[in-house]
């Protein structure tokens, strides 16, 4: 059963030609051997990064960022290492798209293969693939990093947000006179006067739940409507998709301009990122995945790591396998220490410090 209450938004953001993210991310992964030098994996072919051991490292889609030997901060990226700056008095952050890092209150990007300097006085940030806001504390300013671009989204002679949440391609924050504000393809939309009771961001997609007369709302490709009168037990975003729980118990999927009752029950749980959502009922394992159902497994699963096209579970026998835009793999026959799905790169470690990559359907 489908309700079209948001096709008439569908519709309007097609005649519009709103812009989607299309950029896709390496296929990256990155592991440490048992000297605890460090590899990466990149599109099909291995590269050892380096020859000490490593003090830390993160990855994401389309860069790996570590920290070396020397306690310099260093970047992998389209076949190059950069090295970046020391890593004192240093943090960082990884997405699919952008390596963001601070050393004491300097903020930076590393994006497109250059390192940005953004802020000097930063307190706060919130990063989510390809878009960053952080507050400029010298010049009480929320700002926008965006498809390699600065731009200014508030003045707060005030106080700071009182709350920032990012999307892939959307900034959702709460300023300080409570104004409920939403950044999307360059451009700010009002939504409300008054803070949400919750609310959650993803690609092309905003949810919320208002505190005038807790009715649920989607901010989905420039336009908002209402999705349910009453607001919903729990809900959560993703690309251009949503999952919750009306106020009725009934379990719904919002996908493609329309929301899909997926069952007449609460699931056991649920999850979404990217362009999936999984759940469980009845201990029966579920992915709603371009529309479809699947059921992965009839038994209960505790142990899966979601990713934007699919997810990567252990089964009864304790296999790893894989469902991947539509298709289903076994990975390992062999007992799972550790695995990772990033982007369609599944990494995983079987026995003492030996790893594998799953990648295109076959293992490397």
């Amino acid at each position: 059963m489908k309700r079209t209450v948001l096709l008439a938004l569908l519709f309007i953001a097609c005649l519009t030609g709103v812009f989607s993210i299309t950029a896709e991310g390496q296929n990256l992964a990155a592991y440490t051997d048992y000297r605890g030098y460090l590899h990466a994996f990149d599109n099909g072919s291995f590269h050892q990064l380096e020859y000490l051991p490593v003090r830390n490292y993160k990855y994401g889609g389309s860069a790996v960022a570590y920290v070396d030997n020397k306690n310099d901060f260093r970047v992998y990226s389209n076949g190059q290492t950069i090295t970046m700056l020391n890593a004192a008095d240093f943090s960082y952050y990884m997405t699919d798209y952008l390596v963001a890092f601070k050393v004491g209150s300097v903020l930076y990007v590393f994006d497109q293969g250059e390192k940005r300097t953004l802020c000097y006085y930063n307190t706060i940030l919130a990063v989510n693939d390809s878009v960053m806001a952080f507050f400029d504390d010298s010049k009480n300013t929320l700002f926008v990093y965006y498809n390699g671009k600065m731009a200014e989204l508030e003045d707060s002679f005030l106080d700071k947000p009182k709350a920032i949440k990012t999307g892939n391609n959307t900034i959702a924050w709460v300023n300080q006179s409570n104004f409920f504000n939403v950044f999307y393809h360059g451009e700010v939309h009002n939504l409300d006067n008054i803070a949400p009771m919750a609310f959650e961001a993803g690609q092309d997609i905003v949810a919320y739940v208002d505190d005038y007369d807790k009715r649920f709302h989607l901010f989905y490709k420039g336009d908002t409507a209402m999705v349910e009168p009453f607001a919903p037990d729990s809900f959560k975003v993703g690309f251009g998709i949503m999952a919750y729980v009306d106020q009725t118990g009934n379990f719904r999927s919002f996908y493609n301009g329309a929301t899909q009752r997926l069952l007449s029950d609460r699931p056991d749980y649920f999850a979404v990122k990217g362009n999936t959502i999984v759940y469980s009922y009845n201990n029966s394992f579920n992915v709603f995945y371009n529309g479809q159902v699947t059921t992965l497994q009839t038994s209960s699963v505790r142990d899966y790591q979601i990713g934007n096209d699919g997810v990567a579970w252990l089964d009864d026998s304790g296999r790893l396998k894989l469902f991947l835009k539509g298709k289903t793999y076994t990975v390992s026959y062999e007992i799972i220490n550790k695995y990772f799905l990033i982007g369609n790169v599944l990494k995983y470690e079987v026995g003492t410090n030996t790893v594998g990559v799953f990648f295109e359907g076959r293992n490397y």
